[in-house]
């Protein structure tokens, strides 16, 4: 007697436990339909990624490098992919800066020093399959934005605003090379 309650409370708390994490009763398919599913959230088939060091049509130098070195760390934490020279790639990440713009948000009163920026850029970039020349992702005009404040009391360099925003970039481009749902 003993041992059937032990069997019914087990199969009980089972069936309780997969109702409360949205499982009980969806599997393969159905839990696909329903918006779960185990899938990476990146596309199948590829390994390696090639990430060339974008070209720079602006005149503010040196944060090509920034948003290379980003994205290379963005896609080693983020991703299933290996970061490879493009001899030994699947895939090539490869893009260009066609804009960086710094917009005053606010000034001291006092001083008329700008209290407030903000940094935007645009880019242009392509992922493609070198197997195929396949693009898997390409968009034109594509913008990230992050605010930095020059003057004190935090005077915040110029080089430490561009590698924040070469970070934000980095981030929102690895989540536009996530598979479509």
């Amino acid at each position: 007697m003993n041992l059937l309650r032990g069997i019914l409370f087990a199969v009980l708390a089972g069936a309780v436990f997969g109702a409360a994490c949205g499982c009980a009763g969806k599997s393969g398919a159905e839990a696909d339909a329903a918006g779960y599913s185990a899938r990476s959230l990146y596309p199948a088939g590829y390994r390696s990624i090639a990430v060339s060091i974008f070209d720079n049509r602006t005149f503010v130098t040196g944060i090509e490098r920034d948003i290379t070195d980003a994205l290379i760390k963005e896609i080693q934490t983020r991703t299933p992919y290996a970061v490879t020279r493009s001899e030994s790639a699947e895939t090539e990440l490869s893009g260009a800066i066609v804009a960086v713009e710094k917009t005053r948000l606010n000034r001291a009163r006092g001083s008329g020093l700008v209290r407030e920026v903000l940094l935007s850029v645009t880019v242009d970039f392509q992922w493609r399959d070198l197997r195929t020349g396949k693009v898997i992702v390409e968009r034109k005009e594509f913008s990230a934005s992050d605010e930095s404040m020059p003057s004190r009391p935090f005077g915040e360099r110029p080089e430490i605003a561009e590698y924040g925003l070469a970070q934000t970039l980095a981030r929102q481009i690895v989540a536009e090379m996530r598979d479509q749902w």
